[in-house]
């Protein structure tokens, strides 16, 4: 009876967290920006670019709160920023020179850090990008054969984990003479890994799902599982972040 009520509860917590992504995966990029001004609102609203916007595109990786997954490995960081790259030149009139992944950018507010930047970078513009995202794992019983489909036999299969992680990214082009946003957006994703509670060699797990029309993704081993959870979390939510900016873009350019 006592499994019963607690996969009950597992499974309701499992359909309600998406819905508490908002509250577990908080926005890190004002804490970078400048408190704009009056003065410095007009500037950028003059400064809104039209095309052929040259800049460079620099990477943050923020997990400076709670639940916050850990910090991406190098690697990982840098395959997340050239896939942002290519989306923003697809999608875009944005040129961007490089990616740059700067250590030394503090939480403080300052235009000057952006300011000192884009005159290292001899851009005009900046494009910054803050990647974070939140993650939980609890235990579960997991399909012996890997499918989802039907549920009536779970709690007879194999011990595991599930882990879930929400990803945000967000964006604000920057003027690079003073350091304010011209526009800012962001965008949310989210993706599940489940693995099992004994490593055992299978062709099953450990696996990553997202939505249900989307096929599972298999990582390269255990050690890599997480990395791999974090990367397409990460991916999706950079799909959905220059979505968000093309449209602010198009809306701007109409008015």
């Amino acid at each position: 009876m006592w499994r019963h009520i607690w996969l009950i509860v597992g499974l309701l917590g499992s359909f309600s967290s998406l819905g508490c992504s908002l509250d577990n995966s908080p926005k890190r990029l004002a804490a970078y920006l400048p408190q704009p001004t009056d003065q410095a609102e007009v500037v950028a609203k003059m400064a809104f670019p039209a095309e052929g916007v040259p800049g460079v595109l620099v990477v943050l990786n923020d997990s400076g709160f709670e639940k916050s997954a850990p910090e991406l490995r190098r690697g990982t960081l840098e395959n997340l920023g050239e896939y942002l790259k290519t989306e923003i030149h697809k999608q875009l009139p944005i040129q961007l020179n490089s990616v740059v992944y700067p250590d030394g950018l503090q939480r403080n507010g300052s235009a000057d850090q952006f300011i000192q930047l884009a005159k290292e970078q001899h851009v005009p513009y900046l494009l910054l990008a803050v990647l974070s995202s939140s993650e939980w794992e609890v235990f579960d019983r997991l399909p012996m054969q890997g499918n989802q489909g039907g549920g009536g036999m779970r709690s007879m299969g194999l011990a595991g984990y599930r882990a879930e992680n929400y990803a945000r990214v967000e964006l604000a082009l920057l003027n690079g003479q003073t350091g304010q946003p011209v526009v800012s957006t962001d965008g949310q994703a989210w993706a599940t890994l489940e693995r099992l509670a004994v490593p055992l060699k299978s062709n099953i797990y450990p696996v990553v799902r997202r939505a249900q029309t989307q096929p599972p993704i298999y990582p390269n081993s255990e050690g890599e599982a997480f990395e791999t959870l974090r990367w397409i979390s990460g991916q999706d939510a950079i799909a959905q972040a220059v979505m968000h900016l093309e449209e602010l873009w198009r809306k701007n350019q109409a008015t």
